[in-house]
């Protein structure tokens, strides 16, 4: 009989050790598989925190472009305006008589003071 409680204890005390290594199993897998999901889910937000950033840099680039194309547009319109103008022959002979003071053959140009400081001013 001693030796059947013997045996009895131990059948129980394995039994216990049993459940104990099947529950610290357990916990051991649940453990990894949540350190895998943590690890996914902290690259999933590392790529939409980069990708955020490259899109925010990405539209202020968008925003400069598009300033610096206005700018150009309109700087072209002013440049076609002028070759138009420029072709204009009135429009050529006006803009040589006042800025460089071409004259006509027997023409004389009188240059005022006020005439000087109005050319200062446009420069």
């Amino acid at each position: 009989m001693v030796s059947n409680m013997n045996n009895t204890k131990k059948h129980s005390t394995t039994a216990t050790e049993k459940i104990s290594n099947i529950r610290t199993a357990r916990l051991h897998r649940f453990y990894t598989i949540m350190g895998i999901f943590i690890v996914f889910v902290g690259i999933f937000s590392f790529q939409l925190i980069h990708t955020h950033y490259q899109r925010s840099a990405v539209d202020q680039q968008i925003q400069t472009s598009k300033k610096s194309y206005a700018s150009a547009k309109s700087q072209n319109e002013t440049l076609n305006t002028q070759v138009k103008q420029l072709n204009n022959d009135n429009y050529l002979q006006k803009l040589l008589r006042e800025k460089y003071y071409y004259s006509k053959a027997g023409e004389i140009i009188y240059s005022l003071p006020s005439d000087h400081s109005s050319d200062v001013s446009q420069n």
